[in-house]
């Protein structure tokens, strides 16, 4: 007489309802794990029903049958499950995986010469990242001009994209529109505005930061992404985006826990982050 399969069917009844559900609610991690689930399921219904205990005697008439009728929708059920797991896993996961070989790389911009930003003053600039694409890519940042670090120039360049959700973010201080200066840079006009923040916040869903970016509260998973910067002929400019764990010490002196760039929501230490797809490079 053949064994009980077991749990295994319910776990693998699971596992395609889980993935199912996860292609809409959240293909990149709810989707990947129903699938877990469902091969889990699959493996231990087949070793559970795989097991005869004390089998009565058969008529011979019987005993040339390699497969019961129960033993072949039992395998039908199971390849057809493994088919709808991989077919279910396996766009979820070329489209988790393939970004990282494929990414687009962030286009430099130059903000003006290095004169236009006050030392120990923090200036929001608007800036094109992709002057072909006019306004719709327009972004800003804070920058400040954190004097020398040796014989070299030191600068904090902050995204003003909040961290949670990718709302725009602001000054906690005043911002002097009055003094605004225009420049022209081969990456089109940008915009400078000085202000003298305590912190920055972000006014769709509370998060605040403070004047490094850490991250003091709210639902932001780490502190606000910075830029890497270069100065060529003068000029400053801003290359590529990271992320941020947090920041020990101020200005010059700062010691930056960086990390490669990641999405809106996701944070980049602790367990939590291990639960998210590869990021493409910037």
């Amino acid at each position: 007489m053949q064994a009980s399969p077991g749990i295994g069917p319910i776990v693998f009844a699971i596992g395609i309802a889980v993935a199912l559900v996860g292609v809409i609610v959240d293909p990149l991690v709810i989707a990947p794990l129903g699938g877990a689930i469902t091969l889990a399921g699959g493996f231990a219904w087949s070793r559970g029903g795989s097991h005869v205990a004390s089998p009565a005697p058969e008529p011979v008439a019987r005993r040339n049958e390699r497969y019961t009728r129960s033993r072949i929708l039992e395998r039908a059920t199971l390849g057809l499950g493994g088919l709808v797991a991989l077919g279910v896993g396996l766009p979820v996961a070329g489209f988790a995986v393939l970004p990282s070989f494929f990414g687009q790389r962030q286009r430099a911009v130059d903000l003006g010469p290095i004169g236009a930003f006050p030392e120990g003053q923090y200036v929001v600039a608007t800036f094109l990242t992709d002057p072909q694409a006019g306004e719709v890519s327009r972004r800003a940042a804070y920058i400040r001009n954190n004097g020398l670090l040796g014989s070299v120039p030191s600068f904090t360049a902050i995204s003003s994209r909040c961290t949670h959700v990718g709302c725009p973010t602001q000054p906690n201080g005043p911002m002097f529109a009055q003094q605004r200066q225009s420049l022209r840079t081969s990456n089109g006009e940008v915009g400078l505005v000085p202000t003298q923040p305590s912190g920055f916040g972000c006014p769709c869903h509370g998060s605040q930061f403070d004047n490094e970016g850490n991250r003091t509260a709210g639902p932001a998973p780490r502190a606000l992404d910075r830029y890497e910067f270069s100065i060529r002929n003068g000029h400053l400019w801003l290359g590529r985006l990271y992320s941020v764990g947090r920041v020990d010490g101020a200005g010059a002196q700062a010691e930056i826990h960086a990390f490669r760039l990641t999405g809106d929501g996701e944070p980049v230490t602790g367990p939590e982050s291990w639960l998210y797809p590869l990021a493409p490079p910037s």
